[in-house]
């Protein structure tokens, strides 16, 4: 597969992000309806979703489930990175740009991350809002997920940062700690292992609060756990998770 290609996710990929395993909290409840209707229904009020919070809430996670769950509708999407788009589409001029390009275009789903990435390119912005134009003119939609909401984007041309808010907004706001530690506890409980309160509070505040990186720290704890023959202590969290 040519190197250009390898930037584009086709769908169905990464099975691990799936809306059916997302962590709904108060602060994502909105984001995840807006973005599972934007995808379950062939008919919505917007036709582009922008997703915005701080990082390690679940943005990527719920790009991801939408190309997934598109695809088993047998519709066309694509997933690429901000920066990605920005260094070898953005810029770019070879054929194998221009390859990317048109394929970007030429789909059902439109689904960009880390869109600030591309305030470092006028070249990249100008042809993002070719690709927006173009896929919601031909009954496609877009999706985006960024750091910061629409208004807050530093250096993003006025026209794009327009595009950005004709459709739905959606903010994901940080899970509290309650909420989190529950989740935890419940990923913990799954697979028969135990984790002491002193545990948890101490994940709480040294590891991301997105769902595949609690599961991931989980599971870690699990293995070193069973490995060793011992119960899980911080020293063991620290050791297994290369905590400091």
């Amino acid at each position: 597969m040519p190197e250009q290609s390898q930037l584009l996710l086709n769908f169905p990929t990464r099975p691990e992000f799936d809306f059916s395993n997302f962590v709904i909290s108060d602060g994502s409840r909105f984001a995840f309806n807006a973005a599972i209707n934007f995808c379950s229904q062939s008919e919505t009020p917007y036709q582009s979703l922008f997703l915005f919070g701080q990082k390690n809430l679940g943005k990527t996670h719920l790009l991801l489930s939408i190309g997934n769950l598109a695809s088993k509708k047998s519709t066309r999407a694509l997933y690429i990175k901000g920066a990605d788009f920005c260094d070898k589409i953005g810029d770019g001029e070879s054929s194998n740009s221009q390859q990317a390009l048109k394929k970007l275009m030429d789909v059902d789903y439109f689904l960009l991350d880390d869109v600030e990435a591309l305030t470092s390119s006028v070249a990249a912005q100008e042809k993002l809002y070719h690709i927006y134009n173009t896929v919601i003119e031909n009954g496609g939609k877009v999706a985006f997920a960024s750091n910061f909401s629409p208004d807050k984007i530093k250096n993003a041309e006025n026209y794009l940062t327009s595009r950005f808010q004709w459709g739905m907004l959606a903010e994901i706001k940080p899970i509290d700690d309650n909420t989190t530690a529950k989740i935890i506890h419940k990923l913990a409980k799954d697979i028969d292992l135990n984790l002491p309160e002193n545990i948890i509070d101490f994940l709480l505040s040294r590891i991301p609060r997105d769902f595949i990186s609690l599961q991931n720290a989980v599971t870690v704890l699990n293995r070193e756990s069973y490995a060793q023959k011992r119960k899980v202590t911080l020293a063991l969290v620290k050791k297994a998770l290369k905590i400091p």
